[in-house]
């Protein structure tokens, strides 16, 4: 016993000294973290913003999957969900193979919870619903959303006329570091208005009722673009999630989603990961196709062997095939000077010429195609517009089939199949493919050009390359913002173009004969007050005159010219019809009344600028409109806009480093847009073709060919690598950083002065700026370099005027 006892005091003093190392370690991490904010997110240590990212959902059982039931008597008495708790009674847990329930009651899986409501008093706070249990968070941006489906829900004030609200009440609740509630009023600095950033089933409060609704993909959402939805106050550690309906009617919840989003990062943080893969060029073909399994790599060009690429055709083939033929062998031969007369295009190849040295590309229904036809994927291409299959079978090793269902599909089966050729190791790397777009028009449309006209050609060009199919002018007689005279003078191309023509009943109206001879393929009229009614001018007033959209349909008819026609609407947002009042219902009817249904309508989504849209906008809009829109993307205009206020700038500093000079495609939308039969067309709005829009354009076309498959982050690294290469794309980025980084230091030394460590990291920053224009000045275009000198000049003349007051 007396070995013992001083080995125990040894053992007592060790548990002692670890409990206070502890102790102190965590009340130093919480000292540390009560300096984190989501207005300033890049402050919060990277490791700390990686780790809580990496959790993904952290909503436990999202999809109710997980739960028990307590029977009496053989029959269910009441039941509990991992997870969750219940707030009242008429709260059901949803099982589909149940016989009381329909398999149509469940998203996914097998389970969902369902609330029927058949009463509500107006004096109900709350509702019922489910609640989360308590989870963890630090403070930044977190995203919400949920698959709903509706069935007959009115507003519990129905009596007092008011529209939903919080019929539909989704909301988080915040408490802090002892799970104390505190409140989520926050001020949105674009309005200097307090909002309560609870309630988050802000895309469904503006319905008068929901007859039907099916299962859909709603974001939890406090307000519209600028506002930045998702922060989450600094002194929450903890929140909770409730989903209820507090009017009446049956609601249905699935697949709930709660994570830390890629606003916390900067670019340069969210792309760095891709900095050390290995990418081939099945990774590196973009569009991404929808469907990609990969195979041998084959070496194409054996000239010891006189072994080259032979492409088949059909002996009666179609000038298209013929014309992607050509553009195929002209592909080879411009990367490699060796091929020149050594490439052919044949319209037969004989059976022993298979098993032979060369690469065969069979391009459509020729004589090789017909006999393996029976082992070709031709059934899955036939449901889908422009569609096409990039084929090996197992026999034939160095034979691909080409095959389309239509002249397009063949276009973009050629783009997909030259980004598989490695020119400089004759490598071909083969791979099945099954593609075709979501969108069937993917549009940009182009306020003005400052270049010369080969310039907008050579954009052009590369725009087509990567799959957009129309491009939009805006229209004026003389062209006075474009390098030409008449769309006629931008050449053959397999490019549509179509015109914005700007209407209004106040001013003088388009000369309709001289548009007509532009042979534009679409015509969008655009009532000229509707640019004046966005989130940033809220009190501008609007008209529009449907009689002469009448008119120029009729003249159109008459002169039987090609061109559809479209019309943006005097409210062509959510956002400014929920602002109009009894006037939308009257403009609607008439609209619906007076213009003819071959007329396509256009909106721009929750709001002019909208970020994301959701399945209860998209709902709610085809409900207004009566028919289904075609989408005017405005994202990329609006992210420029969104810190032109000093306001903003002063209230938002900590956030400006998250912006990028690339800004890639981000428009979210769920599934929204899915079901591409349903939604042709997307426009996307820019002021210029600049290099640096040109870069954002090609980010969108990969989303505009697959939405769901898109990575806003993957795609800019797949563009920047190809128009610059791998080094320069790095330098690229770290400029991008470089540039924000001071930017952000600046606007926070003038909010709080020349605090030592800001005036230290912003000399760090000016050094990496200046470093890395250096390295890009012998590797970019001279374009993209004078853009980047713009933004040099500017920030150096903003940071040298605050640190000449400290001299």
């Amino acid at each position: 016993m007396t070995f013992k006892q001083p080995q125990s005091i040894i053992y007592f003093i060790i548990i002692a000294i670890l409990i206070v190392f502890y102790s102190c370690k965590k009340d130093d991490q919480t000292r540390l973290q009560a300096g984190w904010s989501s207005k300033d997110p890049i402050a919060i240590p990277v490791n700390a913003r990686n780790h809580e990212r990496n959790l993904g959902n952290l909503v436990k059982n999202p999809s109710f999957e997980s739960g028990k039931i307590y029977y009496e008597k053989s029959s269910i008495k009441s039941y509990d969900l991992n997870g969750w708790k219940k707030v009242g009674r008429n709260i059901f847990w949803v099982n589909s193979n149940n016989e009381e329930f329909h398999v149509d009651e469940v998203f996914d899986g097998i389970h969902s919870v369902k609330i029927v409501r058949s009463n509500a008093d107006e004096t109900e706070k709350t509702g019922e619903g489910i609640i989360s249990d308590y989870i963890k968070v630090i403070p930044g941006n977190y995203s919400l959303k949920l698959k709903l489906k509706l069935k007959d829900i009115y507003p519990n004030q129905t009596r007092l006329g008011t529209k939903m609200y919080d019929a539909v009440n989704i909301r988080l609740q915040y408490f802090d570091k002892n799970k104390i509630e505190i409140s989520g009023e926050e001020l949105n600095a674009f309005t200097n208005s307090k909002l309560d950033n609870s309630f988050k089933a802000f895309s469904l409060a503006n319905y008068s009722h929901i007859k039907e609704f099916g299962w859909g993909e709603v974001f939890g959402k406090t307000a519209n673009f600028p506002f930045f939805d998702g922060d989450i106050p600094d002194q929450a550690r903890y929140v909770r999630i409730f989903i209820g309906l507090k009017g009446t009617g049956t609601m249905w919840i699935d697949q709930v989603d709660f994570r830390y989003t890629e606003q916390n990062f900067t670019l340069l943080e969210r792309i760095k990961p891709y900095f050390d893969s290995s990418y081939l060029a099945y990774d590196m073909v973009f569009p991404q196709p929808k469907k990609m399994v990969k195979r041998n790599t084959i070496k194409y060009i054996n000239a010891d062997s006189s072994y080259y690429p032979v492409i088949v055709i059909p002996e009666n083939a179609s000038k298209y095939i013929i014309q992607n033929a050509k553009e195929l062998q002209n592909y080879l031969i411009k990367n490699d000077s060796i091929l020149v007369d050594k490439i052919k295009i044949r319209n037969r190849i004989k059976q022993d010429e298979y098993a032979a040295g060369h690469l065969i590309i069979s391009i459509g229904g020729t004589n090789v195609y017909e006999q393996f036809r029976s082992n070709l994927p031709d059934s899955l291409i036939l449901g889908e517009k422009e569609a096409y299959y990039i084929q090996q079978i197992d026999d034939l090793e160095k034979v691909v089939f080409v095959k389309g269902n239509s002249p397009e599909a063949y276009q973009h089966a050629v783009k997909s199949i030259v980004q598989l050729f490695d020119p400089k190791n004759a490598h071909f790397y083969s791979a099945d493919i099954i593609d075709y777009p979501d969108f069937k028009e993917r549009a940009i449309a182009l306020d003005q050009f400052a270049g010369d006209l080969d310039e907008l050609k050579n954009k052009m060009e590369l725009l087509q390359f990567n799959k957009l199919n129309s491009l939009y002018f805006s229209w004026n007689r003389n062209y006075s913002n474009y390098p030409f005279n008449s769309v006629k003078e931008l050449g053959n191309t397999a490019l549509k173009f179509g015109a914005i023509v700007n209407i209004s009943e106040y001013n003088d109206q388009p000369d309709l004969s001289a548009l007509l001879k532009e042979n534009y393929h679409n015509i969008i009229l655009n009532s000229t007050d509707s640019l004046d009614c966005d989130e940033f001018n809220s009190d501008r007033k609007c008209s529009s005159d449907f009689d002469l959209i009448n008119e120029i349909r009729k003249t159109i008819v008459q002169k039987r010219h090609p061109a559809e026609l479209g019309f943006v609407p005097r409210w062509s947002n959510l956002s400014s019809i929920d602002k109009g009042y009894e006037d939308v219902y009257f403009y609607f009817y008439n609209l619906n009344q007076t213009i003819n249904r071959d007329i396509q309508l256009y909106w721009t989504g929750s709001s002019r600028y909208s970020s994301s849209v959701d399945y209860a906008d998209l709902n709610r809009i085809q409900l207004i409109y009566d028919r289904i829109p075609s989408y005017i993307d405005n994202s990329l205009i609006g992210s420029e806009k969104r810190f032109n206020s000093d306001f903003v700038r002063q209230y938002y500093a900590g956030k400006i480093r998250i912006q990028s000079l690339f800004d890639p495609y981000n428009l979210k939308t769920g599934n929204s847009f899915s079901n591409s039969s349903h939604y042709p067309k997307i426009l996307l709005n820019l002021k210029e073709l600049s290099s640096l829009e040109t870069i954002r354009a090609l980010t969108a076309l990969g989303y505009f060919w697959d939405t769901e498959k898109y990575n806003t982050d993957k795609s800019l690294w797949i563009i920047l690598n190809k128009l610059y290469g791998r080094n320069t794309a790095i330098n690229l980025l770290y400029f991008n950083d470089a540039y924000f980084g001071l930017k952000e230091v600046c606007q926070k030394i003038e909010n709080n002065g020349h605090q030592y460590k800001n005036t230290r990291v912003a000399k760090n920053f000016e050094n990496s700026l200046k470093e890395y224009y250096k390295k890009l000045e012998s590797d970019l275009d001279d374009e993209l370099l004078k853009e980047l000198e713009v933004y040099i000049a500017e920030i150096m003349r903003k940071y040298n005027s605050l640190m000449s007051t400290l001299e």
